[in-house]
């Protein structure tokens, strides 16, 4: 068996507009730090095998009050965890998009998995990146533990993959900032011990 703790970072302004802030590297805000610190004082007592974090900054800040009091425990950047990039899309919230873009908008509205947002991803792009870094987590043996901090879109598709769903099914999930889901895999498929502890 595999435990598998999927942490999403603290808040940001972006988050407060509900904003799709995806490659964009947005700081945490007051409330996050405070979140982060809360959040890696409960995972003290946890002793991973390693850390894999996002490559945006919001995610290693949750994490680095832990990494901090843990250096022997490896913390290692994984493009893998990065948030899906919203291309012309980034920083705009729902109402935003749709104000703006209409037309493209209603076409993934109508397409929301597989649709590429203008000069981003699709759902469906990170759910396949998601899935090759899952696959081979699984190649390194049982007995193992990871973190993986990431973000809300990302975390989705970690969910999915871990318990075996599809892309379409990701969106029946959500995790708050800073909060934590705990997923325990054997022969390759999960089982949802926790949502947003």
């Amino acid at each position: 068996m595999i435990r598998i703790y999927i942490i999403r970072h603290g808040e940001t302004e972006s988050n407060t507009r509900a904003a799709c802030i995806g490659s964009t590297d947005v700081p945490l805000n007051d409330a996050g730090r405070s979140q982060a610190e809360i959040l890696c004082a409960k995972l003290d007592e946890l002793c991973p095998d390693a850390v894999y974090v996002s490559p945006l900054s919001r995610a290693a800040d949750t994490i680095m009050p832990y990494s901090t009091r843990h250096p022997e425990i490896p913390v290692i950047t994984e493009p893998a965890l990065r948030e899906r990039s919203f291309g012309e899309w980034e920083d705009m919230s729902f109402e935003e998009i749709r104000a703006a873009d209409p037309e493209r908008y209603k076409e993934w509205q109508l397409d929301f998995v597989g649709y590429a947002v203008p000069g981003g991803e699709s759902s469906m792009q990170v759910q396949q990146r998601v899935n090759e870094f899952i696959d081979e987590l699984l190649k390194q043996g049982d007995g193992k533990t990871y973190f993986l901090v990431t973000h809300l879109g990302t975390a989705r598709h970690l969910l999915s993959r871990c318990l075996c769903l599809s892309a379409e099914q990701s969106w029946r999930f959500t995790l708050e900032n800073a909060s934590v889901a705990v997923i325990d895999i054997e022969n390759g498929c999960g089982v949802l011990k926790y949502l947003n502890v």
